[in-house]
């Protein structure tokens, strides 16, 4: 019975058997960590950012009634014209045990540490995405931001709280439009065949064309949302 228990024990090892984490461009041991212990899920949520330069990415995680989302924002230069074009990668069956992070993509764990001498909060994660991390580190993402500021328009909310039908008829048939179609505008949908959402975005300053599919990029939030929404538009009487 020793060797499959060695082996046992061998496969469940931790982040803590990592020797190194990379932050950025910097590694640091793994003594330089703490667990961050929460009361509940609902505290991690946040933007964390990870890697610098050409490797940067945005990590939103949102925990929203009963619902934990995780999403990826990278870029990269485009040509033709030149400018950072975005990129959106969703996390499956994300959720959170303790202070664990799992998903079929990565895991991780929510982690305290000393940055610049002030206490910091961040999410290290096994398997990197940015490139930045060899074989045997960990990469640490730090905590920057709340989630209710990392979407942009007049109706953020859409894409961080899971709508209820009550709460959404205080809303006119145009609203609920303009609210639903905003979801799409945040990644970038062109509107080429709506003439009038492509000007009322295009006057928008965080609105920016992008080559995205949608069904690759809104989250499990959004997409219940869109479903709501829709409910919702079919039910408002149209404005007077």
């Amino acid at each position: 019975m020793r060797l499959p228990l060695l082996c046992l024990s061998l496969c469940f090892f931790t982040l803590g058997s990592y020797a190194q984490t990379i932050f950025g461009m910097d590694a640091m041991p793994a003594s330089a960590f703490t667990k961050w212990i929460t009361s509940t899920p609902k505290a991690y949520e946040g933007v964390y950012h990870f890697g610098e330069s050409e490797w940067e990415s945005d990590f939103a995680l949102v925990v929203n009634n009963g619902m934990v989302t995780a999403q990826i924002r990278s870029g990269g230069w485009a040509k033709n014209p030149e400018r950072w074009e975005k990129s959106y990668r969703i996390l499956t069956y994300v959720k959170i045990v303790g202070n664990t992070f799992y998903s079929k993509e990565t895991e991780g764990e929510f982690v305290t540490f000393l940055d610049e001498g002030k206490k910091a909060y961040g999410l290290r994660v096994k398997k990197s995405w940015s490139g930045s991390a060899v074989k045997r580190q960990a990469e640490l993402g730090e905590r920057y931001g709340q989630i209710t500021d990392y979407y942009s328009g007049k109706y953020p909310q859409t894409s961080y709280q899971v709508l209820k039908p009550t709460e959404l008829s205080q809303y006119s048939k145009e609203e609920l439009a303009l609210m639903r179609n905003e979801v799409f505008a945040r990644y970038g949908y062109a509107f080429s065949k709506n003439e009038k959402l492509r000007l009322y975005f295009k006057k928008q300053e965080w609105y920016q064309v992008e080559k995205v599919s949608l069904d690759l990029v809104l989250t499990p939030i959004e997409k219940k949302n869109m479903v709501t929404l829709q409910v919702a538009e079919a039910q408002a009487a149209l404005p007077k």
